[in-house]
């Protein structure tokens, strides 16, 4: 989602691929991805965590929405979160090699997929979470369901079974 964020926003970024572990210690906390953001003035902000980096660049080029109220940006981010707690299981299984989170993640697929259709329907069915235009959560769903495929836990996600997210997967496809 980081990246499909900046190419987005059509932000001028570099991607780099530390020497792992020796680069570990200059991290903030010992883990990637890192954001570090140089200014003209060549002072640098340096951030880390998956999705405090997500969250600072849609509030960066302005991906909550164009009302922004409190309670929006509050529904964009439940989306998201929710497309975590899947994550969580479908990357134990996979990369954690434990077979026992398969049928949770599959679970979890598809419980995602009937409350999201619901929001998406419920949004007016334009391929969009909140509002008529791309927000970050539009981003987020389309990278993570594009994941979720290459990992083998696309079955929930056809265009059978969530119609209203591959509206929503088309939409950033063309935007992207």
């Amino acid at each position: 989602a980081i990246r499909n964020i900046l190419r987005y926003a059509k932000a001028e970024w570099k991607e780099t691929n530390p020497e792992w572990p020796a680069f570990k210690q200059q991290t903030p906390f010992g883990r990637l991805p890192v954001l570090v953001e140089t200014f003209p003035s060549g002072a640098t902000f340096t951030l880390s965590e998956t999705m405090v980096i997500e969250r600072y660049l849609a509030h960066k080029f302005e991906l909550y929405s164009n009302d922004a109220f409190p309670q929006t940006i509050a529904l964009i981010e439940q989306y998201r979160d929710q497309y975590t707690d899947v994550w969580t299981d479908i990357g134990t299984c996979v990369f954690g090699k434990d077979e026992s989170k398969r049928e949770p993640a599959l679970q979890g697929t598809k419980h995602l997929v009937e409350k999201h259709e619901a929001a998406l329907k419920a949004n007016g069915s334009n391929g969009h979470y909140v509002n008529d235009s791309i927000t970050y959560i539009d981003i987020a769903a389309y990278s993570l369901i594009n994941i979720f495929r290459d990992l083998g836990f696309g079955d929930a996600f056809t265009p059978e079974n969530a119609p209203e997210l591959n509206k929503l997967i088309e939409n950033v496809k063309r935007a992207l």
